[in-house]
């Protein structure tokens, strides 16, 4: 009996150097750089870093109705808007595709830290009366997946990751063991983040994490320089369609490349 694949069929993204696939991989090609000083707020001699990598030119609206997107914080935004590029890509029939076989599994390291930003400084200057009623239905970190699967009416299974750096690779390898296990037959699977704010900046500051290179931003990241002295923030989304190679076979679909694999361990450090 053959072994039961996984394959991707779709892509979406949203980055510092391009809000498409086509954008993305044309900037990755040249050796562009996304990093550059911050412009989400005023980043002054407080902060030890003040650049990072921001999405530009995003426009929420080509994906969500504008007043569902100021119901969403701006990391919902981003997984919607990627899974939506995904999902077109994988070319999934939504009239006839069976969506309780359809899975969703978004991560984010944070969740809503700008909703939570917004909504604590409504509560000190005006009091609790005063917030938002979608004050938690935005900021909560499985609002990614979810409004994913309200989008497109998804009612296979739906989880969020949270593992920090990890929580991208966790959410497809999690992906792809519900669909080795029979859970479903397609999952919408990946990570978004949306972290450039005074709290997430000033707080990885205060942690020493950071690159402090803010004299030369596009050259800031260095991951496995010598002389690496932190990582650099950045915002955005990565997005894929993930099936059993038999479903797309079956159906048609293109195939970009094969999931063979997954495993987790800690070093308990």
């Amino acid at each position: 009996m053959a072994k039961k694949k996984v394959v991707v069929t779709g892509m979406g993204v949203l980055s510092p150097v391009g809000n498409s696939t086509a954008e993305f991989w044309q900037a990755l090609s040249e050796g562009r750089s996304g990093i550059g000083k911050i412009t989400r707020f005023p980043a002054d001699e407080q902060f030890s870093t003040r650049i990072c990598g921001e999405l530009k030119g995003f426009d929420p609206s080509q994906y969500i109705d504008k007043k569902e997107a100021r119901r969403m914080d701006p990391f919902v935004q981003y997984a919607v808007a990627a899974a939506t590029q995904a999902v077109k890509d994988a070319g999934i029939n939504l009239d006839t595709v069976d969506k309780t076989r359809v899975g969703v599994v978004i991560g984010s390291g944070i969740g809503g830290l700008q909703t939570l930003e917004n909504s604590h400084t409504v509560l000190l200057e005006k009091g609790a009366s005063r917030m938002s009623p979608f004050t938690i239905p935005m900021l909560i970190l499985n609002m990614g997946s979810a409004q994913v699967a309200i989008q497109f009416g998804f009612k296979g299974p739906n989880m969020a990751v949270a593992t920090a750096c990890a929580t991208g690779n966790h959410s497809l390898g999690e992906a792809r063991k519900m669909i080795l296990n029979g859970e479903a037959d397609v999952v919408i699977a990946g990570g978004t983040e949306a972290t450039v704010t005074p709290f997430g900046i000033g707080g990885f500051c205060a942690l020493k994490a950071m690159s402090t290179r803010n004299d030369e931003p596009a050259r800031a990241s260095r991951p496995f320089d010598l002389n690496r002295d932190g990582f650099v923030m950045g915002e955005g989304a990565g997005i894929l369609v993930l099936e059993s190679e038999e479903y797309a076979v079956a159906r048609g679909a293109r195939i970009y490349a094969e999931l063979a694999g997954y495993a987790t361990t800690s070093d308990a450090f």
